[in-house]
């Protein structure tokens, strides 16, 4: 509690990269503790203690604001960054004033919404009957928010799902691209995704890429960003 209330919670930010261009499509705010005593903590060492603190909403209010600022502060320096990606949690999705809130944060920090995407783990979609969260997520579509399904393939969304709650773009995971370049079956796997995604018209981004042959077996396989410890690691 007393992290989060210093700022030494804060976003570590990973570049997205366009598998066309290979320039920036943009960045994905990931939580890291600057703890004094210890240096710097990645989620699994802090998020139980948060999700057992029941602070998992601050956390999120905390990493949005830090997002926004950064993203705010390389338009002032003419640096082009389209996007910052935030991960949401369920418990925030069921927030009946989270559209309200983002778009006072946004309008707070004179940003579009459609600098801001929200990603959203395929699981709480997936298990998701609750009305308030597909409301949520229609309203912060119909702003212009971006909205990302992460980890696509380990949380058993139907392809209804993926319509109803209007997502943008399908974030491939880490275990479909793990030797992608050499192992047949995962590129068959990538390319009924890509093939799936195309059809719905849908962005695809894949996770955790980490060799140069990953990376360019994507691009061959249509997979239109990438990003991974190959590219980059987060940065501060």
């Amino acid at each position: 509690e007393r992290a989060l209330e210093t700022g030494q919670i804060r976003p570590h930010f990973q570049p997205q990269i366009s598998t066309d261009t290979g320039e920036i499509s943009g960045f994905e705010a990931l939580a890291r503790w600057h703890h004094p005593d210890r240096g710097c903590l990645s989620p699994a060492e802090f998020l139980p203690a948060v999700e057992g603190g029941d602070l998992i909403d601050r956390l999120g209010e905390a990493m949005l604001f830090h997002a926004l600022t950064a993203l705010s502060d390389w338009d002032r320096k003419g640096l082009h960054v389209p996007n910052i990606s935030v991960n949401f949690s369920a418990s925030e999705l069921r927030n009946p004033r989270l559209p309200e809130k983002l778009k006072w944060e946004l309008d707070r920090f004179d940003l579009s919404s459609d600098r801001l995407t929200v990603e959203i783990l395929e699981t709480v979609i997936a298990a998701s009957d609750n009305d308030m969260v597909v409301k949520n997520v229609a309203a912060l579509a119909a702003m212009g928010c971006g909205i990302d399904l992460d980890d696509f393939g380990t949380g058993h969304a139907s392809i209804t799902t993926i319509r109803r709650f209007a997502v943008r773009r399908l974030k491939i995971d880490r275990s479909f691209v793990i030797r992608v370049d050499q192992d047949r079956e995962q590129q068959k796997m990538v390319s009924a995704i890509v093939s799936l995604a195309d059809r719905l018209g849908l962005q695809t981004l894949a996770e955790g890429v980490e060799t140069p042959g990953e990376h360019a077996m994507l691009a061959q396989l249509g997979c239109g960003h990438v990003q991974g410890f190959g590219l980059s690691r987060p940065m501060p």
